[in-house]
């Protein structure tokens, strides 16, 4: 009976954890239900990004291919290399490639909210929480406007917040466990969530992830740390232990994602930072601190006044425990970093590398990490109230107090926010202040508080997507009727199995021609001209495509043949006086998707399409012959197009400005003399030109395959997009790659017939995956040494008490 009673404390809380965790995954499937069933609801980036990107990579891995190289968008782009691709991501690589695409999108949204209230749950509880405080926690952070509709749009923000409390959840665990491999299992859940953050996302969400997590190190081994460490000296190796422990087994998880990475952000748009950072940073985001009155009024950053109120008071009321101060650190640090500056905060993070050409971009993109400060915040009052009881004394009212000062920042509120507040604060003070006698609704106080938030953020979140979400390039859709192949690109289908080709789409806005618009990727006239990535869903190529990171040379060649910049730093569209340029021959884009009939709506009725793009789909139409109609969409064919490979026997040198202005003015023929950035291999006038042959025999992602046929050595040039990790092959023996016209390949091929062979290979790639392999066996070897010792552990103890009884 004494065993039995010293058991019972372990087994109620077990009993109370179970039902938390299932009243949790209740609550997601009553917030996601939209998620599981009928439409979906997509926003701007996951129709133009993240479900292209995952559909391709699940098709990649299904098929026993690792995706490194995109085929289908911008001419040939890394892939694995993307930060954003999905590559690494765990979560994308075992859904998209193990369920058909609308069964992985539902079960992607629905996992997601799952697994972020999961975690907060558990760190809650490894934080000394009673239950109903960790489970007000992880209803606030999951079901917050912030997370709720990320989910929805913006991937790389969920995936951020969904493991960011994983990696800090290690830590904790880490820093109290008494034996090493117990540390060391701990490290590798760290690590673990640290790899998919830099998987998800490797810029600024990744950034804020590790200041956080070095600050929480920081405190939990240098401020606070436990009871078992003593002096400066134990201090300061355990934070060097932990930091460099979690470091090393999270960067070396996601080694197969970084390095690719890393390089090809050397060549991207974004190397060094965002374009024109100084004049549009003022222009893409920052707070004020007016600003943060959105917290408090339903819609996207609506984080429930309710629990605003409970994480004010929770300084006052914890006095420190439940790691409280930190946690109320990192949401003030992170609503001042959310704001442009200067600050004295802003200076001392400007010292980090790199941060100051980050951040000043979007820093509110910083609350990443500050939903779950306030959610923690949260649920710690609420756990204090409960702990003190009737001792709590004037205590019990600083939550009504905070609530009340927050009511005073705000003009107005709906009903139901104050109606939640209310409710939260009477039932905290209940939660205190009813006698013992009243047992039975002392328990259920919290209960009641929980579901007063947790109905408050849902009628908020779901109202927001339908008032604005849906609005502002959100809709509800049938994915697979959305990504049906229009009659367009079934035509364009039908012509594959040839020469290869690419395509694009033209006829929708200003500066004419402009269609890639997250905003618009859901308007059926966009849809129709396969505009965005939707390439990838269909398996066709093509020269546009909607990603914030590109290949410099490719955003320096588009701009040229426009002779325009971008709307965005995420297309790369054709021009009107684009459509002119023997830069756009070069691109073997060999179709053209267009509108019907735009001419018989005047520009002003129809927003988007202004007379120079109309005056250009005329002129298209009559320079170019239809080779498919329907009642959405023409397809004209450029006869003019280059093909996907020939061969020249005249080059000459010049840089890559000079070479695209050259090439645009006409002064060069592409067809007869490539412009290379470096010497010019030994090539030949031919003999009999007409005798050249450059023919494709296999085209893959990864792979090129061709037969040449020139009577002198020749410069064989491709219609590819040049990358270092493209290396050449004649008859096995490799040779150099050059890059071509500012932008392509191009191979030297000595006379005869010949068999040329281009592989895709990235040693940032291998290496990655390599060192990430590694990582993980170690890892796997430590569980295994852990659960051996235990099993043996439990046996040896079951043949002691075995002894024990025949003894006696």
């Amino acid at each position: 009976p004494l065993k039995v009673l010293r058991l019972l404390p372990t087994m109620v809380s077990r009993r109370a954890d179970v039902a938390a965790v299932l009243t949790l995954f209740v609550l997601t499937v009553i917030a996601g239900w939209s998620f599981l069933r009928g439409e979906t609801i997509v926003g701007m980036d996951a129709a133009t990004q993240f479900y292209p990107w995952y559909f391709f990579l699940g098709e990649s891995l299904r098929s026993g291919e690792i995706p490194a190289w995109n085929l289908h968008q911008f001419s040939g782009t890394p892939f694995a290399a993307n930060p954003l691709s999905g590559w690494t991501y765990l979560p994308a690589m075992l859904l998209f490639t193990l369920l058909p695409l609308v069964v992985a999108a539902k079960s992607y949204l629905f996992l997601t909210l799952l697994l972020a209230g999961f975690a907060a749950y558990a760190l809650s509880r490894s934080l000394g929480m009673e239950v109903p405080g960790a489970l007000l926690a992880a209803v606030a952070y999951e079901f917050s406007g912030y997370f709720y509709l990320q989910n929805t749009c913006c991937f790389a923000y969920t995936a951020v917040m969904v493991w960011f409390p994983v990696v800090l959840l290690g830590v904790e665990m880490a820093v109290r466990g008494p034996r090493w491999v117990d540390r060391g299992l701990w490290w590798g859940l760290s690590g673990l969530g640290l790899s998919q953050i830099l998987a998800a996302w490797l810029g600024q969400g990744s950034y804020y992830a590790l200041i956080a997590l070095g600050g929480y190190i920081g405190y939990r081994t240098l401020i606070f740390p436990p009871d078992n460490v003593r002096g400066i000296r134990g201090r300061l190796v355990g934070s060097v232990m932990h930091g460099g422990a979690v470091l090393l087994i999270g960067f070396g998880l996601a080694a197969a994602g970084v390095l690719p990475r890393l390089e090809y952000n050397g060549l991207s748009n974004l190397a060094g930072g965002y374009p024109d950072e100084g004049g549009q940073a003022e222009g893409v985001g920052g707070w004020v601190a007016e600003d943060w009155g959105m917290l408090l009024e339903p819609g996207f950053y609506y984080a429930s006044v309710a629990v605003l109120a409970l994480a004010l008071a929770a300084p006052l009321v914890t006095r420190g425990r439940y790691a409280v101060p930190y946690y109320a650190a990192l949401a003030i640090g992170a609503l001042t970093l959310s704001g442009q500056g200067p600050t004295l905060l802003h200076s001392a993070f400007y010292l980090l590398p790199r941060f100051e050409q980050l951040h000043p971009h979007s820093p509110e993109r910083v609350l990443v990490v500050f939903y779950l400060a306030v959610a923690l915040l949260a649920g710690a009052t609420l756990s204090r109230l409960g702990e003190l009881g009737r001792s709590a004394g004037s205590t019990a009212f600083l939550p009504a107090a905070a609530g009340l000062f927050l009511l005073t920042r705000v003009e107005s509120l709906p009903k139901l926010p104050v109606v939640a507040l209310i409710l939260a604060v009477a039932f905290a003070a209940a939660y205190v202040l009813l006698p013992v006698r009243f047992a039975s609704l002392h328990q259920l106080a919290p209960a009641l508080l929980i579901l007063a938030v947790f109905v408050d953020l849902f009628v908020a979140g779901r109202a927001t997507v339908a008032n604005e979400w849906l609005t502002e390039g959100g809709k509800s859709l049938d994915l697979a009727e959305y990504y049906e192949p229009s009659g367009a690109a079934r035509f364009l289908q039908s012509q594959e199995g040839g020469e290869p080709f690419r395509y694009f789409g033209f006829g929708l806005g200003p500066p004419g021609g402009t269609i890639s618009s997250p905003t618009k990727a859901v308007m059926p006239e966009v849809t129709a001209l396969e505009a965005n990535n939707r390439a990838m869903m269909q398996g066709l190529q093509t020269t546009q495509g909607y990603d914030p990171v590109r290949l410099a040379r490719y955003d320096d060649y588009v701009e040229a043949m426009n002779e325009d910049e971008q709307n965005s730093h995420h297309f790369a569209d054709i021009f009107k006086k684009g459509l002119d340029s023997p830069l756009l021959d070069l691109l073997n884009a060999r179709y053209i998707i267009v509108p019907a009939d735009p001419y018989d709506v005047p520009p002003d009725d129809r927003p988007g399409l202004d007379t120079s793009a109309r005056d250009a789909l005329q002129e298209l139409e009559e320079d170019l012959p239809t080779v498919y109609e329907d009642d959405q969409t023409k397809v004209l064919e450029n006869e003019e197009a280059m093909p996907r490979a020939w061969i020249v026997h005249s080059a000459r040198q010049a840089e890559s400005g000079e070479a695209l202005e050259l090439l645009n003015s006409g002064e060069v023929d592409p067809r007869e003399t490539a412009l290379l950035e470096d010497e010019p291999p030994e090539i030949y006038q031919a003999k009999d030109p007409s005798a050249d042959r450059a023919s494709v025999t296999e085209y893959g992602a990864d792979r090129i395959e061709l037969e040449t046929t020139t009577d002198v050595p020749g410069l064989l040039v491709l219609s590819e997009v040049y990358y270092p990790a493209w290396k050449a092959y004649v008859d096995g023996s490799p040779v150099p790659v050059h890059v071509a016209d500012g932008l392509l390949r191009s191979v030297p091929v000595p006379e005869g017939e010949h068999t040329v062979e281009l592989r895709y290979e990235s040693w940032t790639l291998r290496a990655g995956m390599a060192i990430s392999l590694l990582t993980a066996a170690a890892l796997t070897s430590l569980v295994a040494t852990a659960v051996a010792r235990r099993w043996g552990r439990t046996r040896k103890e079951s043949g002691n008490k075995r002894a024990g009884k025949l003894t006696g």
